[in-house]
């Protein structure tokens, strides 16, 4: 464990100012100290972890586990991870340790995410690497009173601290909901002393629920694009609550973990083209700065305002024409691969129908939309799509 850390809460590694914020809040001196730890101190710069895995370490299996949870990490969030450099200073070694456990955030210098053998489990591995890009344990939390009852007389002597209530000032829930199905969670026995329960639900139906080893919640992929701030290339677009912006710039919903919202109530809100006195949309310009993004999401089948001033980004610069160019084009580079693998046809039809027309013999043919694109003179409404997004996990690049 690094020099002037804590280790709290079984698997958190917390520095001096950390310890602070969350189990001293009551003493003087200490505000400067909450407001750093709730603000953006520890998140990693540029949404990159760059990691290191100790070599000789970790079996053929272990391995698979290591990539299996930083592949889901990187599916739902803008959040990636990268093999470090030799002259980087800041990143996470992953390592054998005495335990499962890992520092909050990003601390500076290299720091240690430890795995035990009995820790070499996707769903460990996602939690710890929950806590590398700054999460803390969902039963701490400043509202866990109106979730959870904490048994005091069923913990371990002198292992209470470890169930204190955060302080509000100290960590920023981003206003998603307490969730008993979080990674993040602590099950319903943890540091019982008896066999008996530690934390109670109030919802008996979650009783069996909490300490999730699975994967990641839909609040906690929500939670992770709203820290990161995933969807600031978007623009301004409305999603349906509970649902979140992603990094495609399209609307999720709770599923299972998540689900394309559907397109009826999506209502997305773009702003005015920003234009010269002498442009106009016949120009092959994007007029908009978000046409980009929203070329990507695959929005310029699908809308009127898009297909407009978005020409350049949407391919469609045929002279004359001020619609979608008839030429039938792949957008993504790899559409070749992703043709071996079989996606063309099944669940992946309608992101290939949209982004390897050509490669996937699929010219003239478009997306079904439910519901008609609206517009008014100050810019588009966009309906969302039914697109579903791919994301391809290239396992071996993370070996």
């Amino acid at each position: 464990m690094e020099a002037g850390t804590v280790r709290q809460e079984l698997d958190m590694i917390l520095t001096l100012e950390q310890y602070h914020a969350l189990y001293e809040s009551g003493s003087g001196g200490g505000r400067q100290k909450r407001k750093a730890v709730r603000g953006t101190t520890y998140l990693w710069p540029n949404k990159e972890v760059p990691y290191r895995i100790v070599s000789n370490t970790f079996s053929d299996n272990d391995m698979l586990a290591i990539n299996a949870a930083i592949v889901e990490w990187q599916n739902y969030t803008c959040v990636t991870f990268r093999r470090a450099t030799g002259s980087e200073n800041n990143y996470v070694s992953i390592n054998n340790g005495g335990g499962c456990y890992s520092n909050v955030g990003m601390i500076g210098g290299p720091q240690t995410l430890g795995l035990a053998r009995n820790c070499r489990v996707k769903g460990i591995i996602v939690h710890e690497l929950g806590h590398a890009i700054g999460f803390h344990h969902e039963q701490n939390r400043p509202d866990r009173d109106d979730f959870v009852t904490i048994n005091e007389t069923n913990i371990q002597a002198g292992l209470m601290n470890n169930f204190k209530k955060y302080p509000v000032e100290a960590v920023d829930t981003h206003g998603v909901p307490y969730d008993y199905r979080s990674v993040m969670h602590y099950g319903g026995y943890a540091f019982s002393f008896n066999g008996q329960l530690t934390i109670k639900t109030k919802d008996s139906q979650y009783q069996n629920v909490i300490g999730n080893r699975d994967g990641m919640s839909f609040f906690d992929i929500k939670l992770a694009n709203l820290m990161y701030k995933c969807s600031e290339s978007c623009g301004n677009i409305q999603c349906p609550e509970p649902g979140f912006l992603g990094k495609d710039c399209r609307c999720w919903c709770p599923g299972r973990p998540i689900q394309q919202c559907e397109s009826t109530g999506v209502v997305q809100t773009t702003p005015k083209p920003v234009t010269s006195t002498t442009s106009n949309a016949s120009t092959c310009d994007d007029m908009n700065k978000y046409c980009q993004p929203w070329a990507e999401a695959g929005y310029c089948r699908t809308n009127t305002y898009v297909k407009t001033y978005c020409r350049a980004s949407c391919r469609s610069c045929e002279p004359g024409s001020g619609s979608v160019s008839s030429d039938c084009k792949d957008i993504k580079k790899n559409c070749a691969e992703l043709k071996r693998r079989g996606m063309c046809t099944g669940f992946y039809t309608n992101y290939m129908r949209t982004n390897c027309q050509a490669t996937c013999n699929m010219c003239g043919s478009f997306i079904n939309i439910d519901t008609k694109p609206k517009e008014e003179n100050n810019g588009a409404k966009l309906i969302a799509s039914s697109l579903v997004p791919i994301v391809v996990c290239w396992f071996l690049t993370l070996l």
